[in-house]
């Protein structure tokens, strides 16, 4: 079982603080390390996907186990009005509260409403079993977003983290989210690899560092 603070572990207050006094200076976002700025795009162009399939109409957006990074940087990249975004903390300490017009949940019974997109950035290999998402409501759902997560091209393992001796990531099998996703009638429409620098956990293998949409 892993031992720590989803949500210290998972948020960086000076660094958000650092990003909103830059956007809020500059017409272009703040360029963030690594691979952050990729991944925050996958995330954009996918969002504005599903606000055109739903006919520009408000999208919500459901992002399991986030924080507000991400969104502090996409404030010079689109118009976030257009979007209802609820983010899943397990360790949030009410069980809900909000920051502008993002709202944090920590209430399991919240997954059960109605998302058009889930976003799962750098998320799921802290589940112990996939049949945990089965919380999720996922009947109308247009898109699946995964993001910067390590997956097996053969079987499910448990992998130590490198930066936290209590922390074990659940290297799940490719092929079992392919599945786990299709069961919900989602299809891998978008597939792509980021650099195994970025895989933070001893892994084995085959094991990529993986981007995936699923789209309905």
């Amino acid at each position: 079982m892993n031992i720590f603070n989803w949500h210290k572990y998972n948020s960086n207050l000076s660094l958000i603080k650092k990003i909103v006094k830059f956007n809020k200076k500059n017409k272009f976002n703040y360029v963030e390390s690594g691979l952050y700025n990729h991944v925050r795009d996958l995330f954009c162009v996918s969002i504005i996907l599903t606000y055109f399939k739903k006919n520009k109409k408000k999208v919500k957006i459901l992002d399991y186990g986030s924080n507000l990074t991400p969104y502090s940087n996409l404030e010079n990249k689109i118009d976030l009005n257009n979007y209802k975004i609820s983010i899943f903390d397990p360790f949030n300490k009410k069980k809900i509260s909000r920051y502008n017009n993002i709202e944090i949940f920590s209430d399991k019974k919240i997954l059960k409403k109605k998302w058009d997109i889930i976003n799962f950035g750098s998320s799921i290999q802290y589940l112990d079993d996939l049949n945990i998402l089965n919380d999720i409501n996922f009947k109308n759902t247009l898109a699946i977003l995964i993001t910067h997560t390590p997956l097996s091209l053969s079987k499910t393992y448990i992998a130590k983290q490198k930066n936290s001796k209590n922390l074990n990531q659940n290297i799940h099998s490719f092929q079992k989210v392919v599945k786990y996703f299709k069961n919900q009638k989602l299809n891998l429409e978008f597939k792509s690899r980021n650099e195994n620098k970025y895989i933070s956990a001893k892994t084995k293998c085959k094991t990529f560092s993986m981007n995936l949409l699923f789209l309905k």
